[in-house]
């Protein structure tokens, strides 16, 4: 019943929605690199930044469903729609002998976020976990070569995953194996980038290697996660801050992106002496919720990025945030598009003000991120000092 409902809402999302303004960015992309080439395409449109190979793949599906008479939002979206559903079944491999590994996979496969972001959203960043479990599960299987293989294949399709790669190879036990690991994923992950890059190196260095999240917010200004929701929505508004701490702020908002990824390293080196897949797992859930909580750059759709390893983190995290999470999301994307069906028009720059309620909820979603991070960071510091060994 849970399989049939999970797979029954994403079809339903996927044929009759329209998704969010993703979807219709895609549909241009897609056009562009179908009649200008991928090179023409990076130089003639800045925010073209998803990598080659899923760029030619998303143009034939274009031609696919012009010839086909299915819409591109279907043909979009319904991969990766399909893909989650590996997601789901590796989750629950990996979680082995744990007695609630029925229901963590049941709440994950039922969870608006993984609905929402592989059926609904219209972007390929669901895919990110799919391949960091893949990439788990096969190592824990001792199969380094075919892990190495769907790190770098993943590469293809969206970049965040390198996040990961220091816990991965931390994880592994042994520097020969490393190495093999490092250069069997560089190698399979550079062969879709050496046809443009020799065409033209700076356009792809730029748009795609070069690209940075963008600061999400509307029109009027209320941003839609990060650090200037607690900045300036839950302690100050911006002008209330005294002038001395203008600057300080404005240093951190423009570099915090770098500082998450330095405390992100610093974590994945504390876990460093992890052995046990659970511990692997819990790392890599650990570092992207720290990137979630600190960098100003964010999408809706970066929480698809780590959402099923956030069941390996402490249950007084994972509960609350994926709930609250979830619970925000679902209503957000339900006023924009004015129906709880999800039906119609996605106007996120049609509602420059949020009702109070989604307000809240965003407020304290965030918050119980944070404080997952702090948590995250404060206590691997802890448990890994000359001491507590």
């Amino acid at each position: 019943m849970v399989i049939a409902l999970g797979a029954a809402l994403r079809f339903y999302l996927v044929v009759f929605t329209d998704g969010t303004q993703d979807v219709q960015i895609w549909e241009r992309h897609a056009r562009d690199a179908r009649e200008q080439g991928l090179i023409g395409y990076y130089r003639g449109d800045p925010s073209a930044n998803h990598p080659p190979f899923i760029s030619a793949v998303e143009s034939w599906l274009l031609v696919a469903s012009e010839k086909s008479g299915v819409p591109f939002r279907i043909s979009l979206r319904a991969p990766f729609a399909l893909l989650d559903a590996g997601t789901a079944l590796l989750l629950l491999f990996l979680l082995g002998e744990c007695r609630f590994r029925f229901v963590a996979a049941a709440a994950y496969w039922l969870n608006p976020l993984s609905i929402i972001f592989s059926a609904y959203h219209g972007n390929t960043d669901s895919a990110v976990a799919f391949f960091l479990l893949l990439c788990v599960w096969l190592l824990m299987k001792q199969k380094i070569v075919a892990a190495a293989i769907a790190l770098g294949g993943s590469l293809w399709i969206k970049l965040p995953i390198v996040l990961a790669v220091p816990a991965f190879v931390f994880f592994i036990p042994d520097w020969r194996r490393r190495f093999q690991f490092l250069i069997g994923a560089s190698a399979v992950g550079i062969a879709t980038y050496i046809p443009p890059l020799i065409q033209d190196p700076g356009i792809v260095w730029q748009n795609v290697f070069g690209y940075r999240a963008q600061i999400l917010h509307t029109t009027a200004g209320v941003p839609a996660w990060g650090p200037r929701v607690l900045l300036f929505s839950i302690i100050a508004a911006p002008q209330s801050w005294p002038v001395a701490l203008r600057g300080p702020i404005l240093f951190f908002l423009a570099n915090a992106w770098l500082i998450a990824l330095a405390l992100a390293l610093v974590l994945a080196w504390l876990h460093r002496r992890a052995r046990k897949i659970s511990e692997l797992c819990a790392t890599i859930g650990a570092l992207y919720v720290i990137v979630l909580a600190l960098s100003d750059g964010f999408s809706f759709q970066y929480f698809a990025w780590s959402l099923p390893f956030w069941f390996f983190l402490p249950r007084w995290f994972f509960i609350p945030a994926i709930l609250l999470a979830s619970v925000y999301i679902y209503f957000l994307y339900a006023y924009l598009c004015g129906n709880p069906w999800l039906l119609g028009l996605w106007d996120f720059n049609g509602h420059p003000y949020w009702p109070l309620p989604i307000i809240a909820l965003r407020n304290v979603a965030y918050l119980v991120v944070c404080a997952g991070a702090l948590w995250m960071v404060i206590s691997s510091t802890v448990q890994a000092s000359p001491r507590r060994r």
